[in-house]
Parts: C-alpha cells; structure tokens; sequence
C-alpha cells in the first residue's frame, strides 16, 4: 500500500453493536487520537458529557467547567449500565440488612414459656430463610461482581459528569491517555513457502466514558503537548583551568546556575526537565465486533485519516483490515546456539509499505503458530522468525576448560579454548540449516583472537566482530557433531575474560 492509497471499507461491513443513545450531534464532529490524549469535537444535544474521569472542556475556545452530577440520564446507554449495577449493589445491602436484623432479633428474644413443637416449627422456618437469605446473597454477589468487571471495562467511573452551562457552540473535549487507545496490528500467513501473507489492521479501543461518532477521524504516532522553543547558539570555550573553589564560593555558584537565566533574545526560562509521555496502556484482545467506517487514507507514517466513525465507550477492540497483500519471500533454517538451542524458520521480505509495529501474528494453514512473533529490518529487508522447528535439536558444550592454558611462548600466553555443537534431525525429510556462532573478539592489539579450526560442516566463513556463520546439511534422522577451536593469545602479566 502506497503512502496515499486509498481503501474504502463500510460498503461491505455492517455495524454489529447493540442500539444506544450517543452523546452529542454529528452535524461537526471530529475526532483525534494521539499518543498522549485524544481530541473530540462534537455540537453537544445537552450538558451531559459522560462516565468520564480527567476530561477538561472547551465551548467555541473558551475553558468550560465540567461538574460532577449526582443523576445519570437513563436514557443514555453507560447511565442505564451504572443504574442497574448501583441497583445490584443496593439489593445485596438490603438483603445483608436483613440477615443481620434477623440475627439480632433472635438474640434478644426472650419467651415467657417454652411450646416445644412451636419451638421447633419456628426454628425449621427462621433456619430456612436464612439459609435462602445467604443463597440470595452469594447470587446477587455473584452478579454484581460480575456486571462490575463488565462496567469497569467500558467506563473509568459510574459517576456522571456534565458540563456547567450548556455549550451552543462546538465542544472540545481532551481525553486523557489510556482511555481511546489505537494500535496497529500485522498478521502474516506461511503456507506458502515461497511467500507470505501480509494483513495490516488498526484496532481501536475507547473506555473512556464517552460514546463517540465522528465525521472525520486522525489517528497519528505522535504527542500533540510537544515541546517546542528556539535553539539558541552557546559559544565552546576553551579557558584556563582554575584552582578548586572553596566551600563557600561552589555554594554561592550553585545558587547563581539555579536561578532563571534570561536568553539571548530576552525570554525567561527556568532549568526543568520535561516529563517524557508515555505510549497508550496495552487493552487485553477481546472479540472484535463489527466497524461501521468510512474511506481510510494513510496520510504518512504511522498516521490514518478515517471518513466517519463510531466508537462506543464498550473497552471492546475494533478492528478494521486496511492491507492485504502478498510478498515474495526467501526462508531459512536458522539457529544461535549461543543464545538458545532453538531452530527457528526465518524469513525476509521486502513489504510494499513500511511495516510500522513490529509485533505479528503468524499463522500456517489455518493454525496459529503465535501470537508474540517479533521482526525488524536488516539490509533492507523485513526479517521474521515465522515458525520453530521442533524437529531438530541442537546442544552447545565446552570442548576445553577455560581455566587451560597452551602454553607460554617467551612473555605471551597462548589460550585454546572451544565448544561442540550436536545437530540430530528427527524428521524424513532433509534439512539444510544456518548456525550463526561466534568467538571472542577484541577492541585491544593487547589481546588477539583466532579461528583454528571447524570440523563437520558443510561451510563456514567468519565474519566482522567474530560472527561465525556455519551450514550445516542434515539427511532425515541425521546426527551431525561440530567441532570449533579458537586461540586467544596476551601477555601473560594481562588478566582476560570472555
């Protein structure tokens, strides 16, 4: 997808929401998500904003005070949630109230006579309301608790907020991070061998308390509260050291370099920090309904322009394709025994546009494969790791005891050391498979390494740094031994570690 491609989606999606009352009119409404908050602009119905925590507002520019409001229309749909919840809680009160007004009444009873068989009676009568009164209890608990996690999804709170006057004009409402989250998702399907299956996704989710329909929408990968002032030019000095300053005198410079300081051009600034902002909180998968939007246009990097949207306040991810495409790729069996002894499938490709999250899901003839798969790029390609190969196994040993020594040759020590590697291949099939391995490598002429010798490989080259690659080709239910020695040699006055 080109960086002005253009898809269209809601002719062929339907939105599969439950009916609802959302907030505000569409007549001017937009929406943008960014990484440190989301902007909402709508022309308000009436003074209601919603279940919503740290929102500030603005009418036509101007700052407009939100309140708390100890009503919560009905007719709006999170109103109606947080009464049925407020009303589960209520009852389970009532019923806890009226177990302990039992209890009491019993243990202040005091007959006058004792009527054995009314005794009886009266007791199998008092023991079966309780019992039915703890069963209610543990019932009504259950659901509360249960319509709570279900509210505490969609909303940051059950209170209502509500703006002090009613805004004629359009209404800005900023929300904070971690309520309107936007990702952008990559799954990659390798039944092919010789390609890949690359689908891109935006998912978006809102718990923020606030129902949104929009017009226009803009998603972007970056902070809107960014901070921004002229560099002014500072001159390199170079002067005369001066002898340590006294006690006395460092005190007084320190309290001279922390007061304001005024800039060339006459502003005044203090010396602060700014805080970093942080990336949207990670929501947990949950089943992806339907999405009613319009034309999505990638306008730049990590940055969607959608043409009309609605997203309810329900914590559940929207997900919505905006790639398709199939690339050629070229795939490997690689392995770092160094690391781990895992032979993994990897595969390079060359996307027809930038990949901008890396995180994938890797799926292989209908079955899931992962769901944390990792890549990057390296030489210009995308690289992916889309599948383990549990069919070989590789072990890595030390060969010689570090603590050994070769031996001394006039002011020098000459170190052996080395490691084996044990390949055996479990399949019927055969199996070619690149071993990435390595030696010690030094930024010191005062210590030199050396490759010796690898036995029992196909090929192998060393490269920059000390990389080592190794092929080694496997006939079915082959077990293959590899053999790497390396010298490291320094004065033996030098202490080395590796």
């Amino acid at each position: 997808m080109s960086i002005k491609s253009r898809m269209t989606f809601g002719s062929r999606m339907t939105f599969g929401l439950l009916p609802m009352v959302l907030v505000g009119s569409i007549s001017a409404s937009s929406l943008e998500i960014y990484q440190d908050g989301t902007k909402y602009r709508t022309i308000p119905k009436d003074r209601f904003i919603g279940l919503s925590r740290g929102v500030r507002a603005t009418c036509d520019g101007q700052a407009l005070t939100l309140l708390p409001s100890a009503v919560c229309p009905p007719k709006q749909r999170l109103c109606a949630e947080a009464n049925k919840l407020e009303e589960l809680e209520r009852s389970e009160r009532a019923l806890q109230l009226e177990g302990k007004t039992l209890d009491k009444m019993l243990s202040v009873a005091k007959p006058t006579q004792i009527d054995a068989t009314g005794w009886i009676e009266a007791a199998a009568k008092i023991g079966a309301h309780q019992a039915e009164l703890v069963d209610k209890i543990k019932q009504l608990g259950k659901a509360q608790r249960s319509a709570k996690q279900a509210f505490d999804k969609q909303a940051p709170t059950q209170d209502a907020t509500i703006a002090k006057k009613k805004c004629t004009g359009e209404l800005e409402l900023t929300i904070p991070a971690g309520y309107i989250g936007a990702k952008l998702l990559y799954e990659a399907d390798t039944s092919d061998p010789n390609a890949i299956a690359i689908k891109q996704f935006i998912a978006l989710t809102n718990r923020s308390g606030i129902d949104i329909v929009a017009k226009e929408a803009d998603i972007y990968a970056r902070s809107y509260q960014v901070y921004l002032r002229p560099q002014l030019f500072s001159p390199w000095v170079a002067q005369i050291l001066k002898p340590m300053k006294t006690k006395a005198s460092r005190a007084n410079y320190a309290k001279r370099t922390a007061r304001k300081t005024e800039s060339d051009d006459g502003v005044m600034f203090a010396n602060a920090d700014i805080a970093s902002v942080g990336y949207f909180a990670q929501e947990a998968p949950v089943v992806a309904p339907e999405a009613k939007m319009g034309a999505v246009v990638q306008t730049g990097y990590k940055n969607y322009h959608v043409s009309g949207i609605e997203l309810p306040s329900t914590g559940e991810e929207i997900k919505v394709k905006i790639a398709d495409y199939k690339a050629t790729a070229a795939c490997e069996l690689v392995s770092y025994p160094y690391r781990d002894s895992k032979v993994y499938r990897a595969c390079s490709f060359i996307p027809q546009s930038p990949i901008e999250a890396n995180q994938w899901r890797i799926q292989k003839n209908k079955r899931l494969v992962s769901d944390q798969a990792y890549g990057t790029y390296r030489d210009g390609k995308y690289l992916l790791n889309v599948e383990v190969d549990e069919m070989v196994l590789t072990t890595r040993t030390p060969i010689v005891k570090r603590d050994r020594s070769s031996g001394i040759f006039g002011g020098s020590i000459r170190k052996k050391d080395g490691y084996t590697l044990e390949l055996t291949n479990l399949s019927d099939q055969n199996k070619e498979i690149k071993l990435i391995e390595r030696i010690p490598t030094s930024t010191t002429d005062k210590i030199k390494s050396k490759l010796l010798s690898v036995s029992g490989a196909t090929s192998h080259r060393l490269l920059k740094d000390g990389k080592l690659e190794i092929m080694v080709k496997l006939a079915p239910h082959a077990h293959q031994e590899i053999k790497v020695l390396f010298e490291l040699s320094y004065d033996k006055a030098t202490k080395v570690s590796y």
